[in-house]
């Protein structure tokens, strides 16, 4: 065996549906995927402020991607739907310390994965109040603010603002 390479052992361990979902490889590869989609390099430092022309690209990706409610299930943006949910936990990683968990107060009609995968984003607001939010409310509710207003995207943002900076 060279140097560069490394021993692996099966233990007979199965990884569960969540296990394989939530791999950090898997997510840091689709984050990625957003990213070149949106024409970004990285996330920022700092939260996208409110009039900054990225968070108006993305806003207006999302509406791209997302128009109506059936949009995210449909077979042909199941992978970008994929890359913008690890995009959306990557935001909430950074800037509000999120970390992704297991949702199971809902059943499989409220998830865009298949195999009982539901994630959430849990963290602690700035009252330090733990919080848990589904990536399905999230994303519905950026729809419904996507036809109605157009602002989806930079409604998540703002609720970012809100919620957990207190900036509002």
């Amino acid at each position: 065996m060279g140097d560069d390479e490394q021993l692996t052992m099966d233990l007979g361990v199965e990884r569960t549906e969540w296990g394989k979902w939530s791999d950090t490889d898997r997510h840091a590869a689709q984050v990625r995927k957003f990213l070149d989609y949106a024409g970004l390099d990285r996330l920022p430092a700092d939260l996208w402020p409110e009039d900054s022309p990225e968070l108006q690209r993305l806003n207006d990706l999302c509406r791209e991607l997302f128009p109506d409610s059936e949009a995210p299930y449909r077979p042909e943006n199941q992978d970008m739907t994929d890359a913008f949910i690890c995009f959306l936990g990557a935001c909430f990683m950074q800037y509000v310390g999120g970390e992704w968990v297991d949702h199971t107060e809902y059943g499989p009609d409220k998830s865009f994965y298949s195999g009982g995968v539901n994630p959430a984003l849990r963290y602690v607001d700035y009252d330090g109040d733990e919080d848990e939010s589904s990536v399905f409310d999230y994303i519905d509710s950026m729809i419904d603010h996507n036809i109605e207003y157009g602002d989806g995207f930079i409604h998540i943002t703002a609720d970012l603002r809100r919620k957990y900076y207190n900036l509002m």
